[in-house]
This record gives structure tokens, sequence and C-alpha cells, in this order.
């Protein structure tokens, strides 16, 4: 489970954090497609930023008390 945080190179915040989904340990997954980095929640919706726009992104697990 994670919750996905970027920056963005114009200052400004885009975040994404770990909700969860009832029935399983669903949460959001990060990947990079081309030149995107390409977020995906719980149910399947996906949100494209493109790289170019990206000062950095921060992915953190959440354990859970593991």
């Amino acid at each position: 489970m994670s919750s996905i945080t970027f920056h963005m190179k114009d200052g400004t915040t885009k975040s994404f954090p770990h909700v969860g989904r009832p029935g399983g340990s669903y949460t959001k997954r990060l990947s990079f497609e081309g030149e995107f980095a390409v977020v995906t929640d719980e149910y399947g919706k996906r949100t494209a930023i493109p790289a170019a726009d990206i000062a950095e992104v921060i992915e953190e697990p959440d354990y859970n008390g593991w």
C-alpha cells in the first residue's frame, strides 16, 4: 500500500494518498511509460503526468504495522 506525491517544476504538488478498497489489498501503483509517470488507483483509474513537468516523485509504502 503506498501513497505517491509529485513535486512539480512549477512549485505545485500532486498527491495520491493510499485510501484502500474493500475486499483486498488494493493500492496506488506507480509506473513509468515512455515520457509519462502513470498512477493507477485502487479501481483502475489511470492518471498520466508528463515527466518533463516533474521535479521529484516520492512513493511512500504504508506497512500498517508489519
